[in-house]
């Protein structure tokens, strides 16, 4: 039988599976060097030298720049404690490569874990391992805290190095790609292993991927080209189908170039006019869209539209806007299929266009901007979609500064297309091997995510499902829907703008489903604190195992218990 540690580190007489051979984990962790011992040997690491055959892909070599004791900190929220922070730099191969920056944190108190934090967007920023975990509440300890091992990198390139309307300009260099799609984190995840042998005495007996948006598609994608790698992983709002986000945002730029732009005070408009038809399809009528699958059969544009179709004041669209939205809220389709079979990106759901401050920034912040989009990439603005996308073609695709992505056709690039599904794209749905050696998969799709479709990630765990089948997936792999959840995890109800319950930890979930047995019950439950001490609990909500949602029966509706899970269908 295997058991884990308590979340709050109490050690217990246990057992784990590591490497093939069973090893009593009270043992092995009472034959850790003292306290005294790691902080003295902490400052000992800097200058080590991680050989590139140590490292599982091409590389060079790995090198430790400094190695520092840090103070515990319990002054702060989230509290730290005392810790070996190590940074250093993987080598390329090409030397016209970025180095691969790292950080490993080392706990003295150690739990005998380790947990891989994911990047975001483009990465290029050095993902510290310090953070708190992506929806997690104000006063959730840190995986630090809690004794893992924690650790991250930039994936090999250091965004401060190009322009802000340029931040995929890595994209023209063939090692720095590999290294964006899949490299550098199975490379960081070696040298994290080896450098935890080296300070402990032995490695970790689990090793964990946590990450959302782009670092949910590096934990997917881990599962499925390192499957030996890793124990557990947590994928939040994963980008999925990379390859081919960036034609799909400018499947709805595109109409804005044309007249279709729309400004803030219409989006709050149309925010207002989603929630009266899809409001209470959830049983409650209080500005939150939870029955998500349900919701589009409800809205009608035609009611929205101008007279005679042209652009006449704040509440009405004009057809040219109404194209912009509908291009949102329909698939966009390739002329042709990339690998694992996908020929397109699916449409975007309603609810939550606006933010939980109640402003109307969410829709403007990722689909429309403050101005309609222009060929400059004005970031001051342009929405993200448009930054991302013109990014995408034009350093990525076309390999040109200079292209104007208004012209992009993927005909013109069939193969590079399919060149980088094949390195980007985290869709292979065969998760058996990771499966087969007790591999645990937790993800996470919020409905209201306007900076990815959420039905990318259905799609994809539909696609595991039919590849290695219910039962295997019902012993390893949940999702969890998150309704009306923006991209960074929140909600907010559109009529009085009050928070909605979103927090929750994953990773105790994953550590219990891996460690002990224990699978994830079919609804977890999600919070809403304040922000300061003493962090009062405001709410709690259900979040449901797909493809259910939130039903309200009765009760307070900021009690969980006041729900029922029910599916949500179209």
């Amino acid at each position: 039988m295997i058991y884990s540690l308590p979340f709050r580190m109490t050690l217990l007489a246990t057992s784990m599976l590591v490497g093939g051979e069973t090893i009593c984990a009270e043992k092995a962790l009472a034959a850790l060097p003292s306290a005294e011992q790691l902080k003295a040997t902490c400052p000992t690491l800097a200058g080590r030298v991680i050989p590139a055959a140590s490292i599982g892909l091409p590389s060079g070599e790995a090198s430790i720049a400094s190695a520092t004791i840090v103070a515990a900190n319990a002054t702060t929220t989230p509290a730290t404690p005392v810790f070996c922070r190590v940074n250093g730099s993987i080598a390329p191969v090409d030397p016209a490569a970025q180095l691969i920056n790292f950080q490993i944190n080392l706990p003295i108190a150690w739990n005998g874990k380790a947990v891989q934090y994911g990047g975001g967007g483009y990465n290029g920023t050095l993902i510290t391992g310090l953070a708190p975990l992506r929806d997690a509440a104000p006063d959730d300890p840190l995986p630090l805290m809690r004794g893992y091992v924690t650790f991250g990198t930039d994936s090999g390139h250091q965004a401060s190095a190009f322009a802000s309307n340029s931040i995929g300009q890595f994209g023209l260099n063939d090692e720095m790609v590999v290294n964006y799609a899949y490299a550098s984190y199975k490379k960081v995840k070696d040298v994290s292993v080896n450098v935890t042998r080296a300070f402990y005495g032995q490695p970790p007996s689990r090793v964990y991927y946590f990450g959302g948006s782009e670092g949910g598609r590096e934990g997917l994608t881990m599962a499925q080209r390192f499957p030996a790698d890793y124990d557990g992983i947590v994928s939040v709002v994963p980008a999925i189908q990379l390859s081919t986000v960036g034609g799909a945002f400018l499947h709805h730029e595109m109409p804005q170039l044309h007249g279709g732009w729309i400004p803030p005070a219409k989006v709050g408009m149309f925010a207002k006019f989603v929630a009266d038809r899809c409001d209470a399809l959830d049983g409650l009528v209080d500005g939150v869209v939870n029955n998500y699958l349900a919701c589009p059969s409800h809205v009608d544009l035609k009611e929205l539209r101008c007279p005679n179709g042209g652009e006449s004041g704040e509440t009405c669209l004009s057809d040219a806007q109404i194209a912009t939205v509908v291009a949102l809220h329909s698939p966009y389709q390739l002329p042709f299929p990339v690998p694992n079979g996908l020929a397109a990106y699916p449409q975007w759901l309603y609810g939550n266009e606006i933010t939980p401050d109640g402003r109307s920034s969410h829709m403007v912040r990722w689909i429309t901007g403050t101005a309609a989009p222009n060929a400059a990439v004005d970031i001051n603005t342009s929405s993200i979609h448009w930054l991302y996308a013109a990014n995408f073609v034009r350093f990525f695709v076309a390999r040109d500064a200079n292209f104007d992505p208004s012209t992009f056709d993927p005909n013109d690039f069939r193969d590079r297309l399919r060149e980088l599904s094949e390195l980007l794209d985290s869709t292979n749905p065969d998760l058996s091997a990771f499966f087969a050696r007790g591999g645990k998969l937790i993800m996470r799709s919020n409905t209201g995510d306007l900076a990815l479709s959420p039905l990318a990630a259905i799609n994809y765990f539909s696609s595991v499902s039919a590849r290695v089948g219910q039962a295997t997936v019902d012993r390893s792999a949940r999702l969890f829907i998150s309704p009306a959840s923006t991209h960074g995890g929140a909600a907010a109800s559109v009529t009085d703008g009050s928070p909605v319950p979103t927090m929750v930890d994953l990773l105790d979930p994953l550590d219990r489903w891996v460690s002990d047995g224990k699978a994830p019950p079919d609804a977890l439950v999600q919070i809403v604190k304040e922000t300061s001490p003493p962090f009062k609990l405001l709410g709690s909500r259900p979040m449901c195992r797909y493809p259910n949602y939130p039903h309200y029966t009765s009760g307070d509706r900021l009690q969980a218990e006041s729900y029922r899970c029910t599916p949500s269908v179209p």
